[in-house]
C-alpha cells in the first residue's frame, strides 16, 4: 500500500509547491522563520496532519523527533529560497522534474483520497473470513519455561564432558535442597542471553526448541524441575514455570487484525483496478521497443 499512499518523500515537495511565494498563517505562535516566512504552530501541525498514522504519533510521543522534522521542513525551505533566487528553479530540468515530481505526488494523494480511504470491510465478511479460516487464529500448546545451562562445545574431551556434567549435578542438587533457581541461573547458567532473566526462556511451542530439551520441558508440570538434560549445547536443567493449552483466539480479539489483512488486499485491488481504468480512459499507449529500436 506504500507503494501508492507513501507521502513522506513527497512532503517537502508538497510544502514548497502549496506555500510558494505565500506567508504561512499568522495565528498562532511561531515555530519558525525562514526569512519573512513564518511557520507556526498551527502551520506544522497540519503538516504533520499529512504524514501516515504511525510518523504522526512518533512526533507526538517525542518532541526531538518533531524538532527535528520542524528543522528539516527549515532547512528544505532556506534551501529552496536559495535556489531561487538563483534561478535554479527556471532551469528547464529542474522545471521539468518539478511537474514530474507534482505529478506523481497528484496521482498518489488522488488514490489514496479517492480509492484506499474509501474502503471498507464489512463485520459478516471479516467473520466469514474467521470461520472459514479458523486454523491461522489456533494457537499450539506453549510452556514457559527457565534452564540452567552448563555448556559443552563440539570440540570437548570425554573429560570436559564428564566435568561439565558433574557440575550440572552439582547445581541440581542445590535445587533439591531449596536454593532458588532464578539466582542459581543468574549466577551459574553458561546461557548468556537467559541468565540475566534468571533463566527464563518466555513461553515456547513445540518445534521451538532442540528435541531433547522440548520434550522435558513439555512433559513437567508448573513448578517441577528435570534432572539433566543433555543436548548439543551440554547440560541443561529446566523448570516449567506455567502451561497454556492449545486454544483459538476469539473473533473479538483478532477482528481488526483480520480487518487489516482484507483492507490491505481491498484496497490493492481497488487501485490496481482504478489504475487500469485510468490508463484506458487516458488512452494511455506504451512502447517499450522504442527503447531496442524494434517496431511495433
Amino acid at each position: 500500500m506504500r507503494k501508492y499512499l507513501g507521502v513522506g518523500s513527497m512532503l517537502l515537495l508538497l510544502m514548497l509547491l502549496l506555500f510558494q511565494g505565500k506567508a504561512f498563517s499568522a495565528d498562532a505562535a511561531v515555530a519558525a522563520k525562514i526569512g519573512d516566512h513564518k511557520i507556526t504552530v498551527s502551520d506544522f501541525n497540519r503538516i504533520i496532519g499529512y504524514l501516515d498514522s504511525d510518523r504522526q504519533k512518533a512526533l507526538e510521543k517525542n518532541p526531538q523527533l518533531k524538532e527535528n522534522f520542524l528543522r528539516q521542513i527549515a532547512q528544505s525551505m532556506a534551501i529552496a529560497r536559495l535556489a531561487k533566487e538563483k534561478g535554479f528553479d527556471k532551469k528547464p530540468d529542474v522545471k521539468e522534474q518539478m511537474e514530474l515530481f507534482s505529478d506523481n505526488f497528484l496521482a498518489n494523494e488522488f488514490l489514496k483520497r479517492e480509492v484506499a480511504q474509501k474502503v471498507t470491510i464489512p463485520e459478516d465478511e471479516m467473520k466469514s473470513y474467521y470461520d472459514k479460516n479458523i486454523d491461522e487464529f489456533k494457537t499450539p500448546e506453549m510452556v514457559r519455561a527457565r534452564h540452567i545451562l552448563v555448556k559443552v562445545t563440539p570440540s570437548a574431551t570425554e573429560e570436559d564432558k564428564k566435568k561439565a556434567k558433574e557440575k550440572a549435578e552439582e547445581i541440581l542438587g542445590k535445587i533439591k535442597n531449596g536454593e532458588d533457581f532464578i539466582k542459581l541461573a543468574t549466577d551459574l547458567s553458561d546461557d548468556s542471553g537467559s541468565k540475566i532473566k534468571g533463566g527464563d526462556l518466555g513461553f515456547f511451542s513445540r518445534g521451538k526448541m532442540v528435541k531433547p530439551f522440548e520434550d522435558a520441558a513439555f512433559s513437567l508440570k508448573p513448578g517441577e524441575v528435570s534432572g539433566i538434560v543433555e543436548t548439543q549445547f551440554g547440560f541443561h536443567i529446566i523448570k516449567v514455570e506455567e502451561k497454556k493449552d492449545p486454544s483459538v483466539e476469539p473473533f473479538d480479539k483478532v477482528k481488526d487484525r483480520i480487518n487489516q489483512k482484507l483492507l490491505q488486499e481491498r484496497i490493492k485491488s481497488k487501485v490496481t483496478d482504478f489504475i487500469e481504468n485510468a490508463m484506458k480512459e487516458e488512452k494511455v499507449e506504451i512502447y517499450p521497443e522504442a527503447f531496442t529500436g524494434g517496431k511495433k
